[in-house]
This record gives C-alpha cells, sequence and structure tokens, in this order.
C-alpha cells in the first residue's frame, strides 16, 4: 500500500504560520509512529513550492521556523530524503490526467491515478479546505485531454490525519496467504461477504500466494464496497455508485463484466456457487472482476438483490472459463 501526498491541496488556505506547523508537526509524528508511512508516503519534489499562507509557500513558511530541529526535520524529508513520486514513477503512455478541471499529472494525485489505472493499492492525503476542497472521497481522476477521455479513476482519498495513520497501521502487516487475505478484506470491507469456501476452494488452494494478486483483490473489492456503501437500502444508486457502475462495468476495457451467454450456458455448474448465508441455496454468479497476472478472475453475485445490505463474493481463483 502507498499513500501519495496531494500537493494540489495546499492552495494558501491556512490563516496562520502556527496552524500550518500543527498539521505538518502531525504528519511527522504519524510519520515516526508507522514505518509504513516513513517507506511508502510519497511526496512531489514541487512540494516546497506550494502555497501555504496567502503569501508564503511550504518551504518559506518552514525556513523561517524557530524551531531549528522541527525546520531541520521538514526541510530534509520534502527536499532531500522523501520518499518522492518522481523517483518512482509509473510509465504511462498517454500520461495526461486532470481533476475538476485542474492538470494533475505531475503531482502526487496524478501518480495515484496513474496506480489505480494499474490496479495497485494507494490513497492520497489531502490537506482540507482551500478554493477547491479536497476533503472529500474518492477523488474522480480523469485520463486524458477534455476532447479525448479515456477513463476516469477513483482515488481513495484521506484528509484527517487519525485516517493516515489508521490506513497506514491496518496495512503495516500485508496479509501473505490466501486465508489472510481473505480474513484482512472482511475487515477493511464490511459490505462484502466474503466466506471461508473461497480460500478454502481446492482451485485457490493449491495456487502459490501472490503478492500482486493480493493487491488487485484488494482493489477490485475496493470498488465492489464502495459502490455498496452509496446504495440505499431499497437498491437504488447514489451518484458514487452509479458513477463505479458506468466506469468500471461497461465497455470492454471494463474492470467487471459478466460472462458470455455461451460461458454461461457452457458452464453452468462451475460459475454456480453455494449462497454463504443459506447453504440449502445457490448463486449462479457469472459476473467477475478482472485479474489479468495469472488470469485469475473474482466472482460475486450482481445484479445485488433490491434489500440486500452486502454484495456477497463468492470465488477468486484461476479463470474458470478455460475453454
Amino acid at each position: 500500500m502507498r499513500w501519495y501526498l496531494n500537493d494540489l491541496s495546499l492552495q494558501g488556505q491556512f490563516n496562520s504560520v502556527q496552524d500550518f506547523e500543527t498539521a505538518i508537526r502531525a504528519i511527522l509524528s504519524a510519520r515516526m509512529q508507522v514505518v509504513q508511512l516513513r517507506l511508502n508516503f510519497f511526496s512531489a519534489r514541487t512540494l516546497g513550492n506550494r502555497p501555504v499562507l496567502a503569501s508564503l509557500t511550504f518551504r518559506e513558511v518552514m525556513q523561517r521556523s524557530r524551531d531549528a530541529d522541527f525546520r531541520r526535520a521538514v526541510l530534509s524529508w520534502i527536499d532531500r530524503n522523501g520518499p518522492f513520486a518522481e523517483d518512482d514513477r509509473l510509465p504511462e503512455q498517454d500520461d495526461y490526467f486532470e481533476y475538476n478541471g485542474i492538470d494533475v499529472t505531475d503531482s502526487g494525485l496524478g501518480e495515484a491515478a496513474r496506480r489505480v489505472k494499474a490496479m495497485q493499492s494507494v490513497a492520497t492525503f489531502s490537506f482540507p479546505g482551500g478554493a477547491n476542497p479536497f476533503d472529500i472521497t474518492p477523488l474522480y481522476v480523469d485520463h486524458g485531454l477534455h476532447e479525448d477521455r479515456m477513463g476516469r479513476y477513483a482515488v481513495e482519498n484521506l484528509w484527517l490525519i487519525d485516517q493516515l495513520r489508521g490506513a497506514a497501521f491496518g496495512a503495516s502487516i500485508a496479509p501473505m496467504s490466501w486465508k489472510a487475505l481473505v480474513e484482512s478484506a472482511r475487515e477493511r470491507f464490511p459490505r462484502l461477504r466474503l466466506p471461508n469456501s473461497i480460500y478454502e476452494d481446492e482451485r485457490l488452494a493449491r495456487e502459490p500466494f501472490d503478492a500482486v494478486i493480493r493487491d488487485r483483490v484488494i482493489s477490485l473489492l475496493g470498488y465492489l464496497d464502495l459502490y455498496m456503501s452509496n446504495r440505499q437500502p431499497n437498491g437504488a444508486e447514489g451518484i458514487i455508485a452509479q458513477q463505479i457502475v458506468r466506469d468500471h462495468f461497461v465497455g470492454d476495457r471494463a474492470l467487471f463484466s459478466g460472462e458470455s451467454p455461451t460461458n454461461q450456458r457452457q458452464f453452468l455448474r462451475e460459475l454456480t456457487f453455494s449462497d454463504p448465508d443459506d447453504s440449502g441455496q445457490t448463486i449462479f454468479a457469472h459476473w467477475h472482476g478482472k485479474i489479468s497476472r495469472r488470469y485469475f478472475r473474482l466472482h460475486f453475485e450482481w445484479p445485488v438483490p433490491a434489500g440486500a445490505t452486502v454484495l456477497k463474493v463468492v470465488y477468486f481463483g484461476p479463470k474458470i472459463t478455460k475453454s
């Protein structure tokens, strides 16, 4: 898991040097407490140039700080030690990303969007307030020029230091087995039903554990959980849920799709699973999330029944519909 500081969220919104120093001290404290944040909390090298107050940049505020130890620690972080997003930038052929009309290509938010596009587990941390507020989640980042959009990606966003610290603590021990992945996902995604039968399935059990597949499973589950979080008890979809369906359930390159009618008929038995909440019932789960590595798939109940409050995930493992 990686976190990217959304440098564009610094918009000169702080009322005083003291208020900004308080916010930065909280970030430094979290980095000291959680090793994941020391290693995987990335910022842009241009962070120091962002406006903090109406007339002062991040670096200028730090250079004027009377606390020499604090000043050295912060300047060392933003100028020398990082880690910096530019030093490990994900290659992208059509490298233009935009958020709310703002070019974010070379920012922390842009790099986070590139990695969401690559199905990696990332999130941003933003400073709240400002003319263009970033205290919302997810942040929808458009890929491509306005006249030639190639996709939209939902970037999980945090804006409270306790959120960041909690997320980093939760990711400190990454699951290293299929069983641990399912158990961890249950805690992380409370709107999904993930039964033991997933890791007990011999098709998955005989497959060597793979951290890349783990991260992509988590990404797919994150979209499904976010969808359920914006779905009303009567089944009505909110704006975010509708956006997820448009972005990730429609089109040739969609992350989620149903099997073809031919495969539904040919693999009817293999795509039918026990209902995790009623062993006497079954679920025909031909809808799946796609994982290109080793041709894995994640199958789930879709469409979600109108009164359901959780989405049932019934399988992940090697592709079932192999001819």
